[in-house]
């Protein structure tokens, strides 16, 4: 339906409808095979992990692109380029701050701060969840349950957690 309706309705405009087609990448996923990743990392603590990166990257590049629209017009001799803004945005980031790059005008500033505050609460509280999991598994194996598929179980079990059937413990 979503393909057809741009040709229905050819007297609206419709084109947005076409930034669904990015959404036939999510069906790339099914080929990725979750249990066999890097540095053996459980698919739980990828999540964690993807999400922390995600964040980061969010963090720095939404606010690079808001300090670059205000402070460019203000300040062009240090904001000339998107590129300054991502590197003053990873040196606040990072608390190194130079100071050879500083916003001047007040939204420039006050954009700035939310940057700060938004990095402090939001990547230790997501590196607090990954710390948590890493704890959690931390004596957990993988032995692959016959019942059920189930493969991370704790190191002394002798029964699946999920659908109680005697696993085989190779000693």
């Amino acid at each position: 339906m979503v393909a057809i309706v741009p040709f229905l309705l050819g007297f609206v405009n419709v084109s947005f409808i076409r930034i669904f087609r990015w959404f036939r990448i999510l069906r790339l996923i099914r080929f990725l095979e979750l249990k066999n990743s890097i540095f053996r990392i459980s698919s739980e603590d990828g999540v964690i992990f993807s999400r922390i990166l995600f964040t980061l990257l969010a963090i720095i590049f939404v606010y690079s692109g808001l300090i670059y629209q205000v402070e460019h017009p203000a300040n062009p001799e240090n904001f000339g380029t998107f590129l300054d803004a991502v590197y003053f945005s990873v040196v606040t980031m990072t608390t190194v701050g130079f100071g050879d790059v500083t916003p001047i005008s007040e939204a420039g500033r006050f954009l700035t701060i939310l940057m700060i505050l938004t990095g402090i609460a939001l990547i230790p509280w997501q590196l607090g969840d990954l710390i948590k999991q890493l704890v959690k598994t931390a004596n957990q194996v993988e032995t692959v349950c016959t019942g059920c598929g189930w493969c991370v179980h704790d190191a002394n079990a002798r029964f699946c957690k999920m659908c109680g059937t005697q696993l085989d413990i190779n000693e």
